[in-house]
């Protein structure tokens, strides 16, 4: 059965990679809630077992939740879908779009760390987009954080001076 066809989404799961141990396919049960996994008292999840007769079974959402909260599973969740870096082991890919040179938490990128503020990994955005994605708000006052924002939107290289120049030339 096809996660993606259900409206579930890229859940982390490449194709074709199961582990014995480590595999669960969360399946959606209902696409009316935006918790796509925990939908009530009880969750539907296909899970692979080396026993047939366990395959398929509706599971409580205690267990579910447990199984989502398991190491091997927030390995197999917290993995960049473009280099294959795992986050939660804070591996990542310096060049990669998806891992943006960090794993599950970053200093803010605002303030570029002044203000002590960690943001962490909006894992879900970060795939789906295929783009690193934070969630965190920078700690300096407003007025303190203008000229770090604008130091990081304006390109003051030669290159970009050059450019600009050339631009204002031929308006």
């Amino acid at each position: 059965m096809d996660p993606d066809s259900q409206g579930g989404g890229d859940e982390g799961f490449a194709d074709g990679e199961v582990n014995d141990d480590e595999a669960m396919d969360v399946a959606q049960a209902n696409n009316e809630s935006d918790d796509e996994v925990l939908q009530g008292p009880r969750a539907s999840v296909y899970f692979c077992d080396l026993e047939p007769d366990k395959q398929g079974h509706d599971i409580p959402k205690e267990e579910v939740e447990l199984m989502m909260k398991a190491e091997p599973y927030q390995r197999k969740i917290d993995t960049c879908h473009l280099c294959g870096k795992c986050w939660f082991d804070n591996q990542f890919s310096p060049d990669c779009r998806e891992c943006g040179g960090f794993g599950l938490t970053r200093s803010c990128p605002i303030c570029l760390g002044r203000c002590n503020v960690i943001w962490k990994r909006n894992v879900k955005m970060s795939h789906s987009y295929h783009e690193a994605y934070w969630d965190g708000a920078c700690g300096l006052p407003a007025h303190l954080q203008r000229p770090y924002q604008i130091e990081r939107f304006t390109d003051s290289s030669e290159d970009g001076l050059s450019q600009c120049l050339q631009d204002l030339s031929t308006n």
